[in-house]
């Protein structure tokens, strides 16, 4: 039986838009595919609370010393051992 060599001219394959795949990776990535994968959006988003948590503590120090040295400017005219007492807390607290 003789054999024939035919030639056969098939498209390229069209490549995926790049938009398109890094869509599907971010998606994968937040939602499905590796368990590797998947572990790391809960870990950035809780350095991301954590980093926030530390601000909101530093305010909240800043704002109660402050609030803590205005009452003893406030009182050291009429009780300065009071005030005194204010101002040594409010410079010791710094730890």
């Amino acid at each position: 039986m003789p054999m024939q060599k035919v030639s056969v001219m098939v498209p390229p394959l069209r490549t995926a838009p790049p938009g398109a795949v890094w869509l599907g990776n971010a998606v994968s990535w937040l939602f499905g595919g590796d368990a590797r994968v998947r572990s790391g959006f809960p870990a950035w988003l809780e350095a991301v609370r954590a980093r926030v948590e530390l601000g909101r503590a530093a305010r909240s120090e800043a704002r109660s010393r402050g609030e803590l040295l205005a009452l003893a400017a406030r009182y050291q005219s009429s009780q300065p051992e009071f005030a005194k007492d204010l101002f040594a807390a409010a410079n010791n607290d710094r730890g």
